[in-house]
């Protein structure tokens, strides 16, 4: 199974992206697949990375602009902040990570 790239990104790239990007770590860790590598960032910076690195799937935390994301998969980071819909959230990433 082949690693991912994943954006985590949020409006300041520290606090409710550290907690996303450490979840999906965690979900990655107990499901016995390779830890992703994450490339956490600002808002503003998602498109500059995405038109340098291969990217799996975008986890924002927070209102993420459609035109930004070019067609890659998107799951939301707010879940794992608030807590709401946490589990369904947890899933979408697992079935991401597994994805071939």
């Amino acid at each position: 199974m082949s690693k991912k790239t994943v954006i985590v990104a949020c409006a300041s790239s520290m606090i409710t992206s550290t907690i996303a990007a450490n979840k999906i770590r965690e979900i990655a860790s107990k499901n016995g697949l390779p830890e992703p590598h994450i490339l956490q960032l600002k808002f503003s910076e998602v498109q500059g990375a995405l038109a340098t690195n291969k990217v799996d799937f975008i986890v924002p935390t927070g209102k993420l602009q459609e035109n930004v994301t070019q067609g890659i998969k998107v799951i939301s980071g707010t879940p794992f902040v608030t807590g709401v819909n946490e589990e369904r959230a947890a899933g979408q990433i697992l079935e991401a990570l597994k994805e071939e």
